[in-house]
């Protein structure tokens, strides 16, 4: 990403024993209050939140995510749905 182009940037300084892993509720998940449910599934097996932010995903990154799928039937709805409503990373 391009900063100053509209999007976020993210730094993280990672401890090297330390393995992280994103988790992305999409639209559905977050219109239908899934995410705390969900998130006490991970905390009950022991793994810790680091962080949380809800944002709307831009068009271009959506696009970025998903360019394995251009030219496919369902991109563009796919695109669509992504970028509908917010989501939580």
């Amino acid at each position: 990403m391009t900063p100053g182009a509209g999007e976020t940037t993210f730094s993280l300084n990672m401890d090297s024993q330390m393995e992280r892993t994103l988790i992305l509720f999409k639209p559905d998940a977050v219109q239908r209050r899934l995410v705390g449910k969900i998130l006490s599934r991970f905390e009950d097996k022991g793994l810790k939140i680091v962080g949380m932010k809800v944002l709307q995903v831009p068009q271009g990154l959506a696009e970025q995510m998903y360019a394995e799928h251009e030219g496919k039937d369902f991109h563009r709805p796919l695109l669509e749905f992504i970028t509908a409503s917010p989501v939580v990373a």
